[in-house]
């Protein structure tokens, strides 16, 4: 098989790998962006510049009767080509160097010549391959692996936070037309309470007060104050029935809207929505012994293509913003689709990676890999991530797993990943993040929402995931940003 990756070597100028059979030889990107515009990214121009060179390797390779030459390997002093002899409808494959420099060459005009360069001679340690021209011009899926690596021109957050905007007029009409909390508030002097007398008086279990309260802090109508928890002027003024500026009757209009309702119910039974009539499940994420979607085919399906949308935009900066050059397994747990899994395997030619999810939705990431061209360095591993064992991997990837789960269920999870990893080995934790004090930021505390109404989890703060990395034995760096409110947090393993 021949296969091009963009390699992740940990510098400005990312490697273009070239893999024949066993033989891997490494090209700077640097000669591929040399003429292209600095305005674009530099894996899309990568992209582009290899394209083009590829499209010229099809006409060559269709256009041979006898032999030609592949350029696929620039450097300062030499290049690397590749020898393709016909034979019938077949292609003999041989790889060598030339002495031919890489400035003296254009990767477009120079990609295919029917006459030897300059001192052609075979590589002593390559494979010798025989391959079929239809397979040849396949190039082992290697430009498909270029789209798991593009990063979007157009950051899509603002879209996100639209869409989970609803969340706040659900929340907000709750709290004040159903639980009537800022009236709770009034019975004291200051409309200051102890939380855990508020949450009390409101009948909410801890995670559904969590939510409510973290969102209304956010939109600066609560504000904490140690163990207290009391409104904002901006509330007094104008959430306090009778009040010469309250607008609670306004906002009570959408009180028996069916969004609200639902979310009231969400919040007075601290379940997310099921798949039976008596609820007892998850719809979106799966435990041994739980009704949920994932455990039939077309909904999981159509539910982990969904998630898919979000995760192309974002798992290809994660793989370029927290890199991986020196890893050897990384094992995603929950890896759903695969894609960020792919992101990193796109990049890093010498990487493996494990994919561990339920069989339903493993079957849409075989499609992504064969799609994406890295089914060979990708495996499916059906299990159950709090039940069955892990594989060895020296990376651990929790990528949007975690706020799916209670706390209990979080830290289970971190240190069974932990107890796992080798020493040096990596745990990533890719997510969102609260701010520390759970005040913010608005579109996350929107997020948890919406998290705390599908699944058994909620969004939680970089600060609650440094501590049980900590409890868990590892020494925590970041977080380092991505994208859509996402970041990722490292956690190490030093004994």
């Amino acid at each position: 098989m021949l296969r091009i990756t963009y390699d992740d070597n940990g510098t400005s100028h990312d490697d273009i790998t070239i893999q024949l059979g066993d033989f891997v030889s490494v090209c700077d990107s640097y000669y591929l962006l040399q003429d292209s515009d600095e305005d674009v990214p530099a894996p899309l121009r990568a992209r582009t510049s290899l394209s083009q060179m590829m499209s010229a390797w099809a006409v060559g390779l269709s256009d041979c009767s006898e032999t030609c030459y592949l350029l696929t390997e620039l450097h300062d002093e030499f290049s690397r080509w590749i020898q393709c002899r016909r034979t019938g409808d077949d292609f003999l494959l041989r790889y060598g160097w030339s002495t031919e420099a890489g400035h003296d060459l254009h990767p477009i005009h120079s990609a295919v010549r029917t006459s030897s360069p300059a001192d052609w001679q075979e590589c002593e340690d390559a494979d010798t391959l025989t391959i079929s021209l239809v397979d040849l011009l396949s190039f082992g899926g290697s430009m498909e692996a270029f789209n798991a690596q593009e990063i979007p021109l157009f950051d899509p957050t603002l879209i996100f936070e639209h869409f989970r905007g609803a969340y706040g007029t659900q929340l907000l009409t709750a709290a004040v037309a159903h639980f009537d909390l800022f009236g709770k508030l009034s019975v004291s002097p200051d409309l200051f309470l102890p939380c855990e007398q508020l949450r009390m008086e409101l009948e909410l279990e801890h995670r559904p007060f969590k939510v409510l309260t973290t969102a209304l802090k956010a939109m600066e109508l609560l504000v904490e104050d140690g163990e207290t928890i009391g409104a904002t002027p901006l509330a007094v003024e104008h959430l306090l029935t009778g009040g010469q500026f309250a607008v609670t009757n306004y906002i009570g209009l959408a009180a028996t809207s069916p969004d609200v309702l639902a979310m009231v119910e969400r919040l007075r039974s601290n379940t997310p929505f099921g798949l039976e009539t008596d609820e007892n499940g998850a719809a979106f994420i799966y435990r041994d012994g739980m009704s949920s979607a994932m455990e039939q085919t077309e909904l999981a399906r159509h539910f982990t293509l969904s998630l898919a949308g979000r995760a192309k935009n974002v798992a290809p900066v994660l793989a370029d913003r927290f890199r991986l050059p020196d890893a050897k397994v990384l094992l995603d747990v929950g890896g759903g689709s695969g894609i960020y899994a792919i992101a990193y395997l796109a990049r890093n030619h010498h990487l493996r990676a494990i994919v561990m999810d339920r069989p339903e939705v493993l079957s849409v990431a075989a499609e992504f890999a064969e799609e994406y061209g890295v089914a060979d360095r990708l495996e499916l591993l059906e299990g159950d991530m709090f039940a069955d064992d892990f594989p060895d991997a020296d990376v651990m990837l929790l990528s949007n797993i975690l706020h799916d789960w209670d706390v209990p269920e979080c830290k289970e999870l971190v240190m069974k990943c932990a107890n796992r990893l080798p020493t040096q080995g990596r745990l990533l934790i890719h997510d969102v993040f609260l701010n520390d004090d759970h005040a913010g930021p608005l579109p996350i505390a929107l997020y948890s929402a919406a998290l705390f109404a599908l699944t058994r989890g909620r969004a939680y703060s970089a600060g609650e995931y440094t501590e049980w990395m900590n409890n868990a034995g590892l020494t925590v760096t970041g977080p380092v940003e991505t994208l859509v409110h996402c970041g990722v947090l490292c956690g190490l393993k030093t004994e």
